[in-house]
């Protein structure tokens, strides 16, 4: 049997169901604390053909199709079959579908053709076909469970409205729709929304209480939810603790920022928020120490903390004192710019130094390619 093995355990105990008062041992065995109706398999349930289904054709282990069983409480095998042959038959692996059903075991008390067959049909409609399907199914098979015309349709109508495609609003988690509700009614913008399904749709999971009170706070530091720097300020707010929150601005403030500016700087690149300690002291030590800048410039400047010191900010920092001293700079270029460019932009501004100073391309080049 697939689960003899649990039997035996069973029967071995239901011979010791009551522990001796001269036991030899100075405790009882851990096992005969456990009352026996945990222990004990149900012999039908062992014999099944359903629990053989779950492990010969889905892959379950005996333990775990055991478990499956207990939740399902029906023996009408047939239609688990049927629901197994069903989503095979639509491009389902036996993965997906063991996962599905270790997620939402109901699944297989579901009518394949009168309740899941106008879900899938509905879904692929708009976009989800294939393995896309299978992905997402696999992921939230509780979706199978709610109702097409009640839940579905009316949740597809509203994410399809933020996010602008059938197949992107075919495939959000059904369960941060209330929160993407939320921040909808109060304000927050649909790109936004999309972006922060798009980016980190972590933050459209936090508890309803958490998202109030980070709404709150951004709101109150004059944060507007319709400016595309909101979604980086909620990610920055739900993604850190108070304390965290409260050592980086200390940090900050050490460094010489007063209140205003690092509620300015915030506002500017929410993100300044987001690096850890470690990289505030070293960009803050480069900048203040070496290049003798001032404090408050960085304030103004915020994206110059999240930039990569090694990779972007040194390299243009060479590149800046070769120019410096032979006196090639242009007084009136903001040096702040001359960090914050793209890629892009930048080599086509040293590009007009060239001429002037032919190995200004390689000074760079050299910085940039340097093993860390």
């Amino acid at each position: 049997m697939i689960v003899s093995s649990l039997r035996r355990c069973s029967l071995c105990l239901s011979s010791h169901s009551t522990i001796p008062i001269h036991s030899p041992l100075p405790y009882p065995p851990l096992l005969l604390l456990i009352p026996l109706r945990f222990l004990s398999v149900n012999p039908n349930e062992e014999d099944s053909p359903t629990l053989s289904l779950l492990v010969e054709t889905l892959g379950f282990t005996p333990e775990a199709a055991l478990s499956v069983c207990g939740k399902l409480r029906t023996n009408n095998s047939e239609n688990v079959g049927s629901v197994i042959s069903f989503f095979k038959g639509r491009g389902f692996t036996a993965d997906q579908i063991r996962s599905m059903v270790r997620r939402f075991p109901e699944i297989l008390r579901q009518h394949p053709e009168r309740n899941l067959l106008p879900k899938l049909e509905f879904l692929g409609s708009k976009g989800l076909l294939g393995p896309d399907l299978g992905e997402f199914i696999s992921s939230h098979p509780v979706i199978l469970k709610r109702s097409l015309e009640r839940f579905i349709i009316p949740n597809f109508n509203f994410y399809r409205t933020i996010l602008e495609s059938d197949k992107r609003a075919a495939s959000p988690d059904i369960a941060i729709a209330p929160n993407m509700r939320y921040l909808l009614d109060n304000g927050v913008s649909k790109s936004n929304i999309a972006a922060l399904l798009h980016r980190d749709d972590t933050v459209l999971h936090s508890s309803r209480a958490r998202l109030r009170e980070a709404m709150r706070v951004l709101k109150e530091m004059g944060l507007d939810p319709k400016k595309s720097t909101f979604q980086h300020a909620l990610m920055a707010v739900l993604r850190m603790s108070k304390s965290s929150w409260e050592s980086k601005a200390r940090l900050y403030r050490n460094w010489g920022w007063s209140e205003a500016e690092l509620l300015s700087a915030f506002r500017k690149y929410p993100l300044c928020m987001a690096v850890s300690e470690d990289k505030i002291n070293r960009v803050m030590s480069f900048f203040v120490d070496r290049m003798g800048w001032r404090p408050s410039l960085i304030a103004e400047h915020p994206i110059l903390l999240t930039q990569s010191l090694e990779k972007k900010t040194i390299p243009r920092a060479l590149v800046l004192q070769f120019l410096h001293s032979k006196d090639m700079f242009e007084k009136h270029y903001s040096l702040a710019h001359f960090f914050k460019m793209s890629e892009k932009a930048f080599l086509e501004r040293i590009a007009r130094y060239q001429e002037a100073a032919p190995h200004i391309l390689a000074i760079y080049k050299d910085e940039m390619n340097k093993p860390r």
